[in-house]
């Protein structure tokens, strides 16, 4: 977690300027969608930014962020629900979640399968899951896995299609649309 607890301030301040404007559009999109009062994780959400656009859209939500660094839990909005966990091992009962935000966070879990497994036992049938991630197949994936790996993050990245087929063996139906070197996959848990 060095590297995070680190860089936290600097999430805090700029981390929202690194999602592009159709991929913020769309996560709006997803989030007006969402039955009233649905319990929202923001997986991976290190200072909450999904959390806090989500909350700006629809402030009946019930917004939790999921971060295993604590300095970045700290730079958390008051408003949103910050709790320690780790994708592997979520704190929540089965069933129990509406909605899974993940955004540029999937390819720095130490098991993206067992991350996802988790987000599939926690969603309720019905229930959505959000990613953006970034696609190791264009130049710009590639260079930005070269770029994780040298300062020791996993790399974990997968491709939309290899995401998407990863969670319909979990039970979670999901499209995705790429644009340049990131995609954007929503999923609905049968």
């Amino acid at each position: 977690m060095g590297l995070f607890d680190l860089a936290a301030p600097i999430f805090a301040r700029f981390a929202h300027r690194v999602y592009p404007e159709w991929a913020r559009e769309d996560l709006v999109d997803f989030v007006r969608g969402l039955p009233p009062g649905a319990r929202v994780l923001d997986l991976g959400g290190g200072t909450g930014v999904l959390a806090a656009w989500a909350r700006v859209t629809r402030p009946d939500l019930g917004l939790v962020v999921a971060e295993p660094s604590a300095a970045m839990r700290r730079h958390v909005p008051p408003a949103i629900e910050a709790v320690a966990a780790r994708a592997e091992a979520l704190p929540f009962a089965a069933g129990s979640l509406d909605a899974v935000l993940i955004g540029e966070a999937l390819h720095h879990f130490a098991d993206p399968g067992a991350s996802l497994a988790e987000v599939a036992r926690v969603l309720r049938p019905g229930g959505g899951l959000w990613v953006y991630e970034f696609d190791p197949a264009t130049l710009g994936g590639r260079v930005l896995w070269v770029l994780e790996r040298l300062v020791g993050e996993p790399g974990h990245f997968v491709p939309p299609g290899d995401l998407k087929r990863r969670l319909l063996a979990l039970g979670i139906e999901a499209r995705y649309r790429a644009r340049g070197a990131s995609y954007v996959l929503r999923g609905e848990k049968s």
